[in-house]
């Protein structure tokens, strides 16, 4: 039986589980989904609750640059195709933005292989659809190098 989709607000945070009964999220790293098809922000941000993540989800490229003035997420999702502008163009503009130093940024697109192309010369991208096992293997690479950073970051402060 497919799980119902919640109707979410433009700027909605994705950290308690979907179903009844489960406590909320809220250790973890901070995972950062930008994707204006609700349905596909839901799955993401499940499969990284599902991963130990806290995740937030944004629909635009607006919520998401109001929230990185409060918060720095340890790993960012972006879908390209967003009503408000590009996500591809977003990450390019990011990784040189250093906020976001040591933020890995992944764009998640069922953009043409051309645009893809393009974006992959600053951000790694992931073709939709995808293939859940290896958005869990790149959630746990990232969760994996943010655990190294803090226990680093903790020994020499």
């Amino acid at each position: 039986m497919p799980m119902p989709i919640r109707r979410l607000s433009s700027a909605s945070e994705h950290t308690g589980p979907a179903h009844a009964g489960s406590a909320r999220r809220t250790r973890g790293p901070a995972l950062f989904v930008v994707d204006d098809d609700v349905a596909m922000l839901e799955l993401l941000c499940e499969i990284a609750r599902d991963a130990g993540w806290v995740a937030q989800g944004f629909t635009g490229i607006s919520e998401l640059r109001t929230s990185l003035g409060r918060a720095k997420p340890a790993l960012l999702i972006l879908d390209d195709e967003l009503p408000d502008g590009r996500g591809g163009d977003v990450a390019r503009e990011l990784r040189d933005d250093e906020r976001m130093a040591g933020v890995p940024i992944l764009v998640c697109t069922a953009a043409h292989p051309i645009r893809q192309a393009e974006i992959e010369a600053w951000a790694p991208v992931i073709s939709k659809p995808f293939d859940v096992a290896e958005i869990e293997a790149i959630l746990g690479a990232a969760a994996r190098r943010y655990a190294r950073s803090n226990a680093y970051g903790r020994r020499a402060g």
